[in-house]
């Protein structure tokens, strides 16, 4: 559907255009208190839409920053576990706790999570599949666990949230780990047939 999407004259166009990105980012910077306001927000749409961001910015950057990164990005190895290593700091209650008390804490995630989605998308490619499965395997299960961790913590986890927000946020980081899987798996499919 989203490959649909995406082929549709008028919106292929649009999710290409070089400002895209930053316009999605502003748009975004505007809803922020909202999204921080609640720990499901935060975790289930603010950090997935800021790798997303960055994943787009990889598309519209295109070959040039595939390029760049080809000297020190082996088979897109090392820049997909940067991004799994930056995600995987997100997901610790403490990190999140110090996003939203702290100003610089804020940036650094939103510049890491921006990063992560740019190195991820400039590498998904020449990573090829069976590095591919590797990535996506091992995100799918640690995002999914965590989830099932906070779901069913029986302590508050963060100090910022109220105890009864984390099963949701659990819940959301649980649904983006399943919709990642099936977002991906159509593609291996096709490329097995």
């Amino acid at each position: 559907m989203i490959k649909l999407l995406i082929q549709h004259p008028l919106l292929g166009r649009v999710s290409r255009h070089w400002a895209m990105p930053a316009v999605l980012l502003a748009a975004l910077a505007l809803f922020q208190p909202w999204m921080e306001a609640s720990m499901t927000r935060h975790m289930g749409l603010e950090l997935p839409l800021l790798f997303i961001m960055g994943w787009l910015t990889a598309r519209v950057a295109g070959e040039r920053l595939v390029r760049l990164l080809e000297p020190w990005n082996l088979a897109g190895v090392p820049a997909l576990t940067f991004s799994m290593l930056v995600m995987s700091v997100w997901m610790v209650p403490s990190a999140l706790d110090f996003a939203v008390l702290s100003p610089v804490v804020a940036m650094a995630k939103v510049i890491s999570m921006l990063l992560a989605g740019v190195l991820a998308g400039a590498s998904w490619r020449p990573a090829g599949m069976v590095i591919q499965a590797f990535f996506i395997m091992n995100w799918f299960w640690t995002t999914f666990v965590v989830g099932l961790l906070y779901r069913d913590a029986p302590q508050q986890l963060c100090s910022v949230y109220l105890a009864d927000e984390q099963a949701h946020a659990g819940l959301a980081m649980m649904a983006w780990a399943v919709l990642g899987l099936l977002l991906w798996a159509p593609g291996v499919v096709r490329r097995l047939r």
